[in-house]
């Protein structure tokens, strides 16, 4: 089932929410924080799983993306994401009172789920982040850097287009083809909003200390677009409750790999196990 409910008194960039197949009444609810692009309702089955095992998966399109509204690729802060998360976390109590709710960020959406969790402290069961964008691959160089900021104060919307290769997504041939396939999918990345994501993942890389509830960090140690090893570093620097787990041999959209059955299995155990 998928059930659009627009969410009221939202700022003008702000998304809609959206609910992915639940099957109530679920155990714990999940919120899917989506990579660049992406879309949470898209032709990969993957919510199914969990919702099978009464995991409620919700998610929505974040500002700039899919069919909320504003410029594509462009968020005017950290902050219009953060926002996003609270209405969305609202209408979770809602629609289910009392349930553990769970925040699962893939790529950038496991920088502004981590970034959420250390800025708010929120009061969920747990955060999952995979293939969290901590660093990418390919860093920009220092020169291209100090040019964005200077963009970013003169011209926060200008966007250009992000160049990602579905194919460094997945092993998976349709899964690269319903990504090239999708309406809502589009490669524009603004300077403003790119600059601060950049800036989330160098506060991330720089971080170590308390996590205000458990944390699971997964990576395909295959990933051609964020880096392994600064989550695996990131999980070393962190002081509490943090699970990490590689998957070897495995691209950046490990829940689409051919192995995302044991993928989905591994993410559905850990919540089960941190339910509260």
């Amino acid at each position: 089932m998928l059930l659009w409910i627009p969410i009221g008194s939202t700022p003008k960039d702000s998304s809609c929410f959206i609910d992915i197949g639940n099957t109530p009444p679920p155990k714990p609810s999940c919120f899917w924080c989506t990579g660049w692009a992406s879309t949470p309702v898209d032709t990969r089955a993957w919510p199914l799983f969990l919702t099978e095992r009464s995991i409620a998966v919700l998610g929505a399109d974040l500002p700039g993306f899919g069919k909320s509204s504003g410029k594509r690729g462009h968020a005017r802060s950290m902050e219009t994401y953060y926002k996003t998360i609270d209405l969305v976390k609202e209408e979770i109590n809602k629609l289910y009172p009392g349930v553990p709710i769970f925040l699962f960020g893939q790529s950038m959406g496991g920088n502004i789920v981590l970034n959420y969790l250390l800025d708010r402290k929120p009061d969920v069961s747990g955060v999952l982040a995979t293939s969290p964008w901590i660093l990418l691959q390919k860093m920009p160089p220092a020169i291209t850097v100090a040019i964005a900021r200077l963009v970013v104060k003169l011209f926060p919307a200008f966007s250009q287009p992000n160049n990602l290769d579905p194919r460094d997504f997945s092993r998976d041939p349709a899964t690269i083809e319903a990504y090239r396939a999708d309406p809502l999918v589009h490669n524009r990345v603004s300077a403003g909003i790119g600059f601060a994501l950049l800036n989330a993942g160098f506060f991330l890389n720089d971080y170590q200390g308390a996590l205000p509830c458990p944390v699971l960090l997964t990576h395909g140690t295959a990933d051609a677009l964020t880096d392994p090893q600064a989550t695996e570093a990131f999980a070393n620097r962190l002081q509490g409750p943090v699970t990490l787990k590689l998957w070897d041999g495995l691209y950046h959209e490990t829940h689409n790999e051919p192995e995302k059955a044991q993928v989905l299995e591994y993410l559905a155990d850990w919540i089960n196990r941190h339910l509260k």
